[in-house]
This record gives structure tokens, sequence and C-alpha cells, in this order.
């Protein structure tokens, strides 16, 4: 499991090494992540259906943001986790650390998701650390995640236009 996800993680940072445009020109980002089984809505599946055989499948979320300056962010998200739920988040990131080609940042996210596909519930996710590396087109990320778009760790590809 730890080759593969180095595998994955190599392969985001070698796709997000392209390009170089300044920052000011691309207000726009729109990305992919994957993350692991988010702990709340996992224990909630679990008394729901005290089946042994879990789903393992990672959660995938779509996520546009607007960049009202080059270190503040709004944006909302759509994650999906196999049929146990889909969740659609407002969310905001904070860029900590802007250097050309790395980026340090904070997201937090709120909105509401169905679990289960019919019992209406809180999504939350905060990502206090999260890095940004390639360049200002493509680029790929990781985060310690907390909340709905997983637990623990989420990474993803992204394109600034």
């Amino acid at each position: 499991m730890k080759k593969k996800l180095a595998i994955i993680l190599c392969f985001f940072m070698v796709i997000g090494s392209f390009a170089n445009e300044s920052v000011e020109s691309k207000k726009n980002e729109i990305q992919l992540k994957f993350g692991m089984m988010p702990l709340n809505e996992l224990v909630l599946y679990a008394f729901a259906h005290p089946d042994p055989s879990m789903p393992l499948f990672p959660v995938v979320t779509g996520e546009y943001l607007y960049y009202l300056n080059p270190n503040n962010g709004i944006g909302c998200s759509l994650s999906i986790w196999s049929s146990i739920f889909i969740s659609a988040r407002f969310s905001y990131r904070r860029i900590y650390m802007n250097k050309e080609n790395i980026k340090l940042y904070g997201e937090f996210g709120i909105g509401a998701e169905l679990l289960l596909l019919a019992v209406p519930w809180i999504s939350a996710s905060v990502s206090p650390i999260g890095i940004w590396w390639g360049s200002d087109d493509l680029f790929g990320t990781a985060e310690l995640t907390i909340g709905s778009e997983g637990t623990v760790a989420t990474i993803g590809i992204g394109k600034r236009f």
C-alpha cells in the first residue's frame, strides 16, 4: 500500500512540473482530489450497516476555486464516496507561503451531504496544512485532511486558468 501511494504521489509531482506563467493572470483553479475514507461517515456507516465487509473506496472530490488575491481563494467542491455519501461544500483557502513553484496553504470547507444517499448531514473538511507544487498551469497537491474529503491524507492534481 505504501509503495502504491508513493508511486501515485510521484506521478502527481511529475504532472505538476510543467509550464510557468504569472500567478496574477490565473485566478481560477480546478482540482481533482483523492482522499482516504472519511472517519465520521465511516463510523456512521458502521452503525447503520454492521457488515464486516466495509467499502474501501477513496473519496473523490472535484473542487473549483477563485482567487480573490494571490493568497486567498473561495470556491466549492463536490465529494463522492462509493454509494455511501455525496456532499457539496463551500470552501476557503489561505496560502501561507507563496514561492514560485511551491506553496503551503490551509483550507476549510463546510456544506451538506446525503449519507447513505438518504439521510441529510453536515459536511465539513479542514486541511490545516497542504502543499501545492508545480507550475502555475498544472500542479499537484498533498494535504493533511480531517473531515468529509478524507482522513489523514488527500492527494490531488489541478489546473489553473
